[in-house]
């Protein structure tokens, strides 16, 4: 971030402490709230959160929100959290998100507002809802999220600012937010996953920023979103050698919802620009285009149950699909690394406003979504499968 953007998010987070000192003279609002869930994995052939192929409870998530109103314009809002899904989450304590929410604008047919801090970033309909399964369709998130390739924790809530609005017009439901995330440091426990580097190395995501736009059409019964996100990955390391890596994601996102059913489909877009330099020198420049999307279905059948059904799929090449390419140019790599469609059916139930249990089974054709430290090459399957099951809590 640059030093005018800092220093706008620094007054921006003061002039709302300086409101928020104003007004805690008089009375407040406060929510206090909490989830913990459970998860059990097991699969055939290939190891998915933990050593799944023997069974594997190595994926919890648990956290505790609180939210204030200390004014009608006024909110304050943090979460912390943890999480553990084998070797893509280590189960330490975060801050996921601690943001100040100033609203403009707040009118029958109007809103419009500013959010500073550890702010959620808009991406596709579940990014800022990913946190509590509860608020999710299943218990694992579609490929365009990736759930076991550290999306999470890259692209969830980050530092920085944000703009978001609202308003109706006719049957429509209008909102809008843009949001400009600051330069950040990348976990070590991240790092290893996503560089495979045997020598010390730094990695840092540079000025990023996203928007999102959604049209809500007739109460919620159609919704239309389009959402772009846009960083910088940059690497450092002991022997003179950096990178750079550009990340353009497009998400196109659409719903119909009725009283028992809901039909989701959503289609990304990542376009990749990567160049590594060694003592200056140009060692490589790459660009290339993954894609992924998928339909997914969610029936009412009965007042607690929810039965759940999904095609998803992910190239990481979308010009080389069958990765016949990538084959001849990576002798001796597997090129079904380079693809993965997951068919799913799921149960949802849930007794009471407290409580939840959530059951998916997933066929699996394809390795992309596995991670490497998991599942050491060459020895992957291409054809697996899994079970998942969770129970969550929430109050």
């Amino acid at each position: 971030m640059t030093d005018r953007m800092q220093k706008a998010v620094r007054l921006s987070i003061g002039a709302c402490a300086a409101i928020c000192f104003s007004v805690c003279a008089g009375a407040v609002e406060y929510q206090v709230h909490g989830y913990a869930a459970q998860g059990f994995v097991l699969s055939r052939h290939n190891d998915f959160f933990g050593d799944s192929t023997d069974g594997s409870v190595d994926y919890y998530e648990a956290g505790i929100n609180a939210a204030v109103q200390l004014s009608p314009q006024l909110l304050v809002a943090a979460q912390a959290a943890i999480r553990d899904a084998g070797i893509s989450d280590d189960g330490t304590a975060r801050l996921d998100y601690a943001l100040v929410d100033y609203r403009l604008v707040s009118e029958a047919t109007t809103q419009a507002g500013l959010r500073a801090g550890k702010v959620k970033n808009a991406l596709g309909f579940y990014n800022e809802t990913r946190d509590v399964v509860f608020t999710r369709p299943s218990i694992l998130l579609p490929n365009i999220y990736g759930d076991n390739q550290n999306q999470r924790s890259l692209i969830f809530t980050a530092p920085g600012a944000q703009v978001y609005g609202g308003a109706f017009t006719g049957q429509h439901e209008w909102s809008f937010s843009g949001t400009v995330n600051s330069d950040r440091d990348v976990r070590d426990s991240d790092e290893r996953l996503l560089v495979m580097l045997s020598v010390p190395f730094d990695l840092r995501i540079g000025d990023s920023w996203n928007v999102q736009l959604m049209d809500s059409i007739d109460g919620g019964k159609w919704q239309f979103a389009y959402s772009h996100f846009s960083g910088e990955f940059r690497m450092s390391t002991a022997i003179d050698l950096t990178g750079r890596f550009d990340v353009d994601l497009d998400v196109l996102s659409a719903r119909y919802n009725v009283e028992r059913l809901t039909i989701t489909a959503e289609y990304a877009i990542a376009d990749n620009d990567n160049v590594l330099w060694l003592a200056g020198t140009q060692l490589l420049h790459q660009r290339i285009a993954a894609d992924s999307g998928y339909l997914q279905a969610e029936f009412l059948v009965a007042p607690h149950w929810t039965l759940m059904t999904r095609m998803d799929t992910f190239f990481r090449n979308r010009h080389d699909r069958s990765a016949r390419e990538f084959a001849a140019a990576n002798p001796g790599v597997d090129r079904r690394t380079q693809v993965n469609h997951d068919f799913t059916i799921g149960v949802h139930w849930r007794p009471d406003e407290h409580w939840g249990v959530w059951a998916e089974h997933h066929w699996i054709n394809g390795t992309a979504s596995l991670q490497w430290l998991e599942n050491p090459p060459p020895v992957r399957d291409q054809r697996w499968s899994m079970l998942m099951l969770m129970a969550g809590y929430k109050f």
